[in-house]
């Protein structure tokens, strides 16, 4: 088998094969294990670099006919030195893994199709989070809204990719932007499994957010005094207050969706560099 790291071929040949699960599609995908042998340290540097290279812009392996037969990934490597200084041979282990070209069709989010113009999506351990962003009509974005205020989880299938349901929510931040008469959104799911194992991350923010979600409780609680004494003294009812209450109640979620508006959410998340002069 041939392996091209980068551009820069080298003849290799494969010690142990074997074959995985892929987490995606489901699909069977191969694993290789192979042994190269640098026998002087320039060639094991250059080998060194070729392996970073091979990390950032990825791996292709071909047969004899030049032919691409699987795009692959470093998932560990190791090396040891024998011989003496003068006469040195660096003995390389690399275990690489295939690579699958993901194309998404369209997400289904309960009864409703998306289609989406960019799309990624990874795995922590065994709990899928997907980022993506689609561009909506009037129609769909007033069901995708009903789908965001729900606040729960829903079933989700990535057609194109697999079939089988899976059970998410949305993140808490969703970007979205006007255009015209469409909207745009970043939308980010994330596995209900991933809500249900302990998370160190879930303290990163501590103890600065329980101090907040305390000073809002204690703003809350200084609202509804206030309207408690101006029922009291006769400014309102009690219809009055359970009015607003219902409004407040309604309109909460707009508000918030209002903090999450840019320009252009392309442009917001992958902004052009500027060019200023001092």
């Amino acid at each position: 088998m041939s392996i091209d790291f980068s551009g820069d071929e080298l003849v290799v040949d494969g010690e142990e094969e074997s074959t995985f699960c892929s987490k995606h599609t489901g699909r069977p995908l191969r694993r290789i294990k192979i042994g190269l042998i640098a026998q002087t340290l320039q060639a094991h540097r250059s080998l060194l670099l070729k392996m970073r290279r091979a990390e950032h812009d990825g791996i292709s392996s071909a047969d004899d006919q030049g032919h691409v037969t699987g795009k692959w990934k470093i998932t560990n490597s190791t090396f040891c030195c024998q011989g003496d200084e003068h006469n040195p041979e660096y003995y390389h282990e690399i275990l690489m893994e295939e690579q699958e070209e993901l194309q998404i069709d369209c997400l289904l989010i309960d009864d409703l199709i998306l289609r989406p113009y960019f799309y990624e999506e990874e795995f922590d351990c065994d709990d899928l989070s997907v980022k993506s962003r689609v561009m909506v009509s009037p129609d769909q974005d007033a069901r995708l809204r009903m789908i965001m205020k729900d606040d729960g989880y829903f079933s989700v299938v990535r057609r194109g990719i697999n079939e089988e349901p899976r059970e998410m929510r949305f993140s808490n931040t969703i970007l979205w932007s006007r255009h015209g008469n469409k909207f745009k959104y970043e939308l980010i799911l994330v596995d209900r499994s991933y809500d249900e194992r302990d998370r160190p991350l879930a303290r990163l923010f501590q103890p600065q957010m329980s101090r907040m979600q305390s000073a809002v409780a204690a703003q809350a609680e200084m609202v509804e005094a206030m309207l408690e004494t101006m029922v009291t003294r006769k400014y309102l009812t009690e219809g009055d207050v359970a009015e607003m209450r219902k409004k407040a109640a309604e309109r909460v979620w707009d508000r918030r969706r209002e903090f999450f508006e840019v320009r252009d959410i392309d442009d917001f998340i992958n902004p052009q560099p500027r060019l200023t002069w001092d």
